[in-house]
């Protein structure tokens, strides 16, 4: 697969920078944050493979929003050899069909998508396109409850854009009103991470939560995730450079980050091809640093 310069550099990048910062400070006085990315949420494997199993593991704290839920997850999976789907076969570039194929049936479904979006709808009724990318992908590994895993994971969702944000976790940390989703499979605790109102409908019944990053207080969460005195890996497409005791990690390629967020919603919900998924996957997994 070829892979543009721009995506060379990235990986490059963001290696050399997560490297400087684990020659400075552990894991274990670390807290990692993984911010939304948009549709791209396969950015965060970049990230995430250059930090490996070891050390995701030993950070004191890991706090995940939206699609990088996803990733998250789907990396603990890969790294383990929980995948269903080998990551040959999904570095291949006819691999990204599936995932289409997912969202949309029949040779105009991209048109009613958009069609919906104009008229104040959803492009799609619910998150089951999601769930059922997580099943093919995944296999047993997403029936899994959330409290088959660690105490540092945290995971942000929404009930009303009004409203604080709750956090499920396998700690004292935990939002109460959450503490009955750690029996859930994380099937659903992803989607809900990564449901997008205005794609996958929101709130619903079967889906009492959404994606925390479409309410008023999700910027006011993410500072205070970070104005604590511990060290702070923040994997972000939003900024670069280090700030006291936070390293913000820019986790796209150069150029205009919302830019290439709106391509790949574009591209998702007008069914239209989009290799990044899989060129991401590849540059992750298989290309050497």
């Amino acid at each position: 697969m070829q892979v543009p310069p721009t995506i060379l550099s990235l990986k490059k990048r963001v290696t050399a920078e997560i490297d400087a910062n684990f020659a400075a400070h552990t894991p274990a006085e670390t807290c990692l944050l993984l911010d939304s990315t948009g549709p791209s949420f396969t950015r965060q494997y970049i990230v995430l493979n250059a930090i490996g199993l070891e050390r995701l593991q030993a950070f004191n704290e890991i706090h995940a929003f939206s699609g990088s839920v996803y990733a998250l997850f789907g990396f603990m999976a890969f790294s383990t050899g929980k995948n269903r789907v080998s990551i040959d076969s999904l570095c291949h570039p006819q691999a990204e069909k599936v995932f289409r194929d997912q969202h949309h049936t029949g040779a105009f479904s991209g048109v009613r998508s958009i069609a919906k979006l104009l008229t104040g709808q959803s492009a799609f009724s619910s998150t089951e396109p999601l769930i059922a990318s997580l099943e093919y992908m995944f296999g047993d590994f997403v029936d899994l409850p959330f409290s088959y895993f660690a105490s540092n994971i945290h995971i942000y969702l929404a009930k009303h854009k009004d409203q604080q944000l709750l956090v499920l976790s396998n700690n004292e940390n935990c939002s109460p009103e959450l503490e009955g989703l750690r029996s859930m499979s994380i099937k659903y605790i992803i989607a809900m991470a990564a449901n997008v109102p205005f794609v996958y409908g929101g709130v619903k019944q079967g889906t009492p939560y959404f994606d925390p990053v479409y309410t008023k207080h999700y910027l006011a969460t993410l500072k205070r995730i970070t104005s604590t005195d511990k060290q702070t890996l923040i994997s972000t497409p939003w900024r670069s450079g280090k700030k006291e005791n936070r390293h913000y990690l820019n986790c796209y390629p150069s150029g205009n980050a919302r830019w290439q967020m709106l391509k790949d919603f574009s591209r998702l919900v007008s069914g239209r091809r989009n290799i990044a998924w899989s060129r991401d996957i590849y540059t992750a997994f298989k290309l050497a640093n």
